[in-house]
């Protein structure tokens, strides 16, 4: 499994610093949580992993690639997937064709257009996509169209999309965001099984403590733009300057 290395990140907006000097890695086959309140830098953390922010200093690297020289798309190709705070699905297509959005980058010109000639080609896309929807226990919503869907599923989708290119490493952003009780322990079991099941490394921007708890092999803090404390979520969690800081914040950077 590819470890992901984050070196000396700065990250500065017309003076302000999000990042300042912030260094971790996320080892193959981890759930790695990022908490902090608003303004702590999360996002833009985020941001500068799949390439929407350019940092003014520091390295990020994934799978030995220097992904501070690659362009968003690159990123993707490289086995980056991320899910987003607000949900990004497009109402008046099915929920299938929203999931088979994030397998654009795992077919080339040749099997477009082999796409629109030969049936089997479809199928062998959609199986791609129910094999997801079935995994996430959405699978008989995928002739649905997006438009009024409830919420949870909504966000279930964005998951699927996220999943459907086969990534090596995922970014959530707020996966249990606006979620009930349920939902949240449900999403909890998925992020596990994301891990478990499928071998995929999660890197989680959360600020739902008990989700953070159950599912997290290590957590980092973040204090507008550094580390504050990392380690065992227990460790984190009980670190004096944590408690003052972060918990029972709800605001995101």
């Amino acid at each position: 499994m590819a470890d992901l290395h984050i070196n000396n990140l700065r990250m500065q907006f017309s003076g302000v610093v999000a990042l300042d000097n912030v260094s971790f890695s996320v080892s193959g086959g981890e759930i790695f949580s990022l908490i902090g309140s608003n303004g702590s830098g999360k996002s833009t953390l985020f941001n500068c992993i799949n390439g929407f922010n350019r940092p003014q200093k520091g390295t990020i690297e994934f799978d030995n690639i220097n992904l501070l020289s690659k362009q968003p798309h690159e990123i993707i190709q490289s086995g980056i997937a991320r899910t987003f705070q607000n949900i990004q699905n497009i109402p008046f297509m099915t929920v299938l064709d929203n999931i088979l959005l994030g397998a654009h980058h795992r077919i080339d010109s040749k099997a477009t257009i082999k796409r629109w000639l030969s049936r089997s080609q479809r199928e062998a896309e959609e199986a791609m996509g129910l094999e997801i929807l079935d995994f996430l226990g959405i699978a008989n919503y995928e002739q649905k169209y997006m438009t009024g869907q409830p919420y949870g599923i909504q966000k279930l989708t964005e998951i699927a999309r996220a999943l459907v290119g086969k990534p090596k490493l995922i970014l959530m952003d707020e996966p249990a965001a606006g979620m009930n009780d349920q939902e949240t322990q449900e999403i909890a079991k998925i992020i596990s099984e994301i891990r478990d099941e499928l071998g995929i490394t999660v890197l989680v921007v959360e600020h739902d403590m008990s989700l953070v708890m159950s599912i997290s092999d290590r957590v980092c803090a973040l204090d507008s733009g550094k580390i504050l404390a990392m380690g065992k979520p227990d460790d984190v969690k009980n670190h004096p300057d944590v408690i003052k800081a972060f918990l029972g914040d709800s605001d995101d950077a």
